[in-house]
């Protein structure tokens, strides 16, 4: 029998060693270059810059796949971006691979994840787990209290059998739309998106995502679809924020919000409020930014809605117009203010709506009934199902009563907003963000108020 030598064995065992020296080495360098690409994401986080700490963050899962730390960095930055599907892969991952190292912030992203992927029970087990390990006032800071009342909120829906009621919209696409509007008896519809073909082309820094612009389209008669007419919006679309808030009945006024300071153009300091009219409904000529300081400020302001005209006497009349600002945003998100509007003249006054309205969070989208009765707006810091909620509030002797949550069958987990609804068509419209092919992104419906029993129908 033909032995192996005893150099062969000593030979061995030293590339082995160098084998193994090289592996360790190996690891230990994509170890450093994970954190460095972990370190450098987070601080593009903090800057806002989403899209490219998301990046970095995945070039960090990459070098080191076994980083619970990258899985759980990268899972924060899908979860902004709406890729809920793939943040719920990277953060169960994350638990699996951190086991008892998972702290709180693990468990509460793993629960914010599958509260928006509407898996209501998981959601609730992760921010009670959340609770536990972080303790009761930091819980208290994060909001997990209320987070676990919105899911309350949604199983009871559930249990009590109420059933989403609204359709998407043909128009709707991989992009957000948003801000939809009937004229004309539904025939003429706009809205507002973030399309490739925005004006100017330009791309948010932050989230890398198309600039806004104004869409109008026309049901088929045939197919009852609506179909885009592009031509009628040339030469109203801007290289900025293009939105369209409000228009009137009879088409032949609007409210929109405008943007420009990050194009080119810079003609406004930040979101402005702006007029349109019309000689035929909904053909609009050019917009009228509000020359008023005390409407338009540097701050931003949005989501204007007007009410009809009340008649004083012949000669007076007066309308009310409620718009979204976040000047008062030392002390809150974002809040709803009023204004009159006197025979075609702004107020230099303007009231912030109450706090039973304001919350600490953020109000959005508002919309007035024609005679100022009732006034619609979304939430995110009231009793409601996750994210933004569709609220209505009455107004009674001139005072604003307690919301009242639309519930499930308007409202979902994810936001829901820009509200309207239209008696003569028993319809409402409103935007939520919602799954599209895996992609969640804003898209807009109606709903058929048929049979429904709410105050503002009657």
């Amino acid at each position: 029998m033909n032995r192996i030598p005893l150099s062969f064995y000593i030979i061995l065992f030293c590339f082995g060693n160098v084998f193994i020296s090289y592996g360790q080495e190996t690891s230990a360098m994509n170890k450093l270059k994970c954190s460095k690409y972990i370190n450098d994401g987070i601080e593009k986080y903090n800057l806002g810059r989403t899209y490219d700490a998301f990046m970095l963050f995945k070039q960090a899962n990459t070098v080191d796949p076994n980083s619970w730390k990258a899985l759980y960095q990268l899972a924060t930055t899908e979860y902004d971006l709406n890729n809920f599907s793939d943040a719920k892969q990277h953060i169960d991952e994350a638990i699996s691979k951190a086991s008892s190292k998972a702290d709180g912030e693990v468990y509460f992203l793993a629960a914010k994840v599958y509260h928006n992927l509407n898996l209501i029970d998981q959601a609730l087990t992760f921010y009670k787990k959340s609770k536990e390990l972080l303790g009761d006032r930091t819980a208290k800071e994060f909001e997990i209290p209320s987070f676990i009342s919105q899911c309350e909120f949604a199983l009871n829906e559930t249990k009590n059998g109420v059933k989403n009621l609204r359709k998407p919209l043909s128009v709707n696409t991989k992009y957000d739309e948003y801000g939809p509007i009937f004229i004309d008896k539904g025939r003429k519809f706009f809205f507002t998106a973030r399309q490739p073909e925005t004006t100017g082309g330009n791309l948010n820094p932050d989230d890398q995502i198309f600039f806004e612009d104004i869409y109008y389209a026309e049901k088929d008669s045939l197919s009852g679809e609506y179909v885009l007419v592009p031509e009628l919006m040339e030469g109203i679309n801007t290289e900025g924020f293009d939105a369209l808030n409000y228009i009137s009945r009879d088409g032949l006024y609007a409210l929109g919000t405008l943007n420009t300071s990050a194009s080119k153009e810079k003609t406004t300091q930040s979101s402005d409020l702006y007029e349109m009219t019309a000689d035929d409904p909904g053909v609009f000529a050019g917009m009228e930014i509000i020359k008023s300081k005390t409407i338009n400020t540097t701050f931003f302001e949005g989501a204007a809605c007007i009410t009809d005209s009340l008649y004083i006497d012949e000669d007076n009349f007066v309308q009310t117009l409620y718009f979204v600002s976040d000047k008062n945003a030392t002390k809150k998100m974002t809040d709803i203010y009023s204004v009159e509007k006197k025979n075609g003249i702004f107020s230099e006054e303007i009231k912030l709506l109450p706090d039973v309205i304001n919350t600490t969070g953020r109000e959005t989208t508002p919309f007035v009934s024609g005679d100022g009765r009732f006034l619609f707006f979304s939430s995110d810091a009231l009793p409601g199902m996750g994210g933004y909620d569709i609220y209505y509030s009455e107004n009674v002797g001139g005072k604003w009563g307690a919301p009242i949550n639309l519930g499930a069958a308007f409202n979902t987990v994810n936001d829901d907003t820009h509200f309207q609804y239209y008696p003569e068509l028993n319809k409402a419209v409103l935007a939520g963000i919602s799954e599209n092919d895996g992609i969640f992104n804003y898209n807009v419906f109606e709903v058929d108020l048929t049979g429904l029993d709410l105050p503002f129908l009657k």
